[in-house]
């Protein structure tokens, strides 16, 4: 066994696009030596045939395993070698006298795994998250093109020709799409410019919303519950699966998922003023969707309604209070990713069924629960993930087949 300890190594590798930089310690924190490979699958086997038997190796602190290491991370996982994501503080790189090169780099990751600091386990990057994260990359890519294609045609129209400005103006933003992707492309001028642009905005959109369908299939067949979260949508859901991971079980509890996410609490307390402030590290997009949801829920829940009022006389601010209910919402959250299929509640899959078979339309049932036949419509086709609303719209169904038996 003693012998086994004195033969351990620690690697720590700094990753690029094009090479990867390995430093060795040995068990007394000397170096061995630094090598550079290739970043390709060649590379990654000669890196690991450098590092030597898994066993014998303590552990690999890999920067960036989510992006430039993402490959040579699988493929050491696959070899069975325990790797950890080393997070080097930007602060520690802009040190005076510190020296600033890729085997410095690969030195201090390495050192890291010896201490043991700044370490986290790498998410998983196979499976549904992963294909959530790159269909999350492609539909922001595509919103945001949107954006842009929005932008450029409304400032065309404001110094556009009185006639067509007048036709224009008014316009809802799915009617302005449709009349601008209609003009004549063989035309000449502003309505040539004005037709391109229509017709990438909506061609764009239609992208967007093709990639959106198919987050949320992959939701819907991998965690339900996510999706069953009141105030979650398919968006939301995508981001905090993707920041929770196909591995959910490196964190060890829902504060680290918290933390993660960038929802834990952080002291800001002075002399006799004791309070807590925002987080504003973490994962932003997941942060962003919790915020999301707790605005959501500000407008159309009651129980959070409550909620606010009682913090706001207690003397509590608006961030404050979205502080703490992004904090509760992120225990929920935690809670679904741990059990992805137990869905409290009844299915939307059954609500259709139930009230053709009693020969109720739509709208019937839109005015019996006072919303429009469109939210009926969109719980019974799974739009609408909205517990509360399902529970309500089962128990009418219920009520209304006991009536007619």
């Amino acid at each position: 066994m003693a012998e086994l300890e004195n033969n351990l190594v620690f690697a720590g590798v700094d990753t690029h696009k094009d090479t990867h930089t390995l430093c060795l310690l040995d068990c007394m924190g000397r170096a061995i030596g630094t090598f550079k490979f290739d970043a390709d699958a060649k590379g990654y086997d000669a890196l690991a045939g450098k590092i030597g038997d898994p066993a014998t190796c303590a552990g690999i602190g890999v920067e960036g395993t989510g992006s430039y290491g993402a490959g040579l991370t699988r493929r050491l996982v696959e070899l069975g070698y325990c790797v950890y994501e080393v997070m080097v503080p930007g602060r520690a790189r802009r040190n005076p006298g510190r020296p600033k090169s890729d085997p410095a780099d690969a030195e201090v990751a390495a050192r890291q795994v010896i201490a043991r600091t700044n370490l986290s386990k790498p998410k998983d990057q196979f499976g549904w998250t992963e294909d959530l994260r790159q269909l999350m990359i492609a539909r922001d890519r595509l919103v945001r093109a949107t954006s842009a294609m929005i932008n450029a045609a409304k400032s065309l129209i404001v110094t556009a020709p009185e006639d067509l400005r007048r036709s224009l103006a008014k316009l809802s933003r799915k009617d302005l799409r449709s009349a601008l992707s209609a003009l004549d492309p063989g035309a000449d001028g502003v309505v040539l410019a004005l037709g391109a642009l229509g017709r990438a905005w909506d061609l764009q959109d239609r992208e967007a919303d093709a990639v959106e369908g198919k987050m949320k299939e992959i939701l819907e067949a991998n965690a339900p519950a996510l999706l069953a979260i009141f105030g979650c949508g398919t968006v939301s859901a995508a981001a905090l699966a993707v920041a929770g991971g196909g591995n959910l079980e490196r964190l060890n509890s829902e504060a680290e998922f918290a933390s993660l996410c960038g929802v834990a609490p952080l002291l800001a307390s002075s002399g006799k003023t004791e309070r807590h402030r925002l987080n504003r590290g973490g994962d932003r997009k997941a942060n962003r969707a919790l915020y999301q949801i707790a605005v959501t829920r500000m407008s159309y829940d009651q129980r959070t309604k409550d909620y606010v009022e009682k913090r706001k006389g207690d003397g509590k601010s608006k961030k404050e209070t979205i502080r703490c209910l992004k904090r509760y919402i992120a225990r929920e959250v935690f809670r679904a990713l741990r059990h992805p299929f137990e869905v409290k509640g009844p299915s939307w899959k059954d609500l259709r069924p139930a009230r053709q078979a009693l020969g109720i339309t739509l709208v019937e049932v839109g005015s019996a629960l006072n919303v429009g036949f469109q939210k009926v419509s969109y719980a019974e086709t799974g739009r609408l993930m909205n517990v509360q609303f399902l529970e309500k719209y089962d128990t009418w169904l219920k009520s209304q087949a006991k009536e007619a038996s």
